[in-house]
């Protein structure tokens, strides 16, 4: 299993600060604290996280490629979100101390993931169809999106983790939502 530390706080107490405990204030001096509470995430919560990374990635992926084959506002938008999304995952798996070089520098296209490649291969080809294939496609993405996120904030329930997810799947209901009224 892999610790986190993960750090809030806001005001500092330092008790019996200058030998005088009992001032009005209970002998607190204000100030910035941290406090540290540690979190242990399981292999499968990390495994999950992994898995995020790459799907957050092929989104954006699609997203930017169908954009340059039909200059739809709505690809390059949604890339950009994606790519905000990639990024919040990352930062959550740098800060536990995961190697995320693969996801970082692997080229458009391109995933560690056998089954992930499989599928961007799959949604490249059919949204290569038409305009209105690629946009069936992106409902699909975040449809696929949102049940896997629902999956994650389960298993890392209570985490900051999970807070990171509940954002992403926000973010996925709105994107589904335009592919959705652009499709009607």
């Amino acid at each position: 299993m892999k610790q986190a530390q993960w750090k809030f706080g806001g005001t500092q107490a330092r008790f019996g600060a200058g030998g005088s405990q009992g001032d009005q204030d209970g002998g607190m001096q204000g100030g910035d604290a941290t406090v540290v509470t540690e979190v242990t995430y399981s292999d499968e919560v990390l495994a999950e996280l992994i898995y995020m990374i790459e799907e957050e990635k092929l989104a954006g992926d699609v997203y930017e490629a169908f954009y340059e084959m039909y200059g739809l506002k709505i690809f390059d938008n949604i890339a950009t979100s994606e790519d905000r999304h990639f990024d919040a995952l990352i930062a959550q798996a740098e800060a536990l101390g995961l190697d995320t070089d693969q996801f970082v520098f692997n080229q458009p296209g391109v995933f560690e993931d056998a089954e992930l490649q499989a599928l961007y291969d799959e949604m490249i080809a059919t949204g290569s169809l038409s305009v209105t294939d690629a946009l069936e496609v992106g409902a699909a993405i975040e449809t696929k999106d949102m049940v896997d996120i629902a999956a994650a904030i389960e298993v890392a329930e209570g985490t900051a983790l999970a807070d990171v997810y509940e954002n992403l799947l926000a973010g996925s209901a709105n994107h589904l939502e335009a592919f959705e009224a652009l499709l009607a």
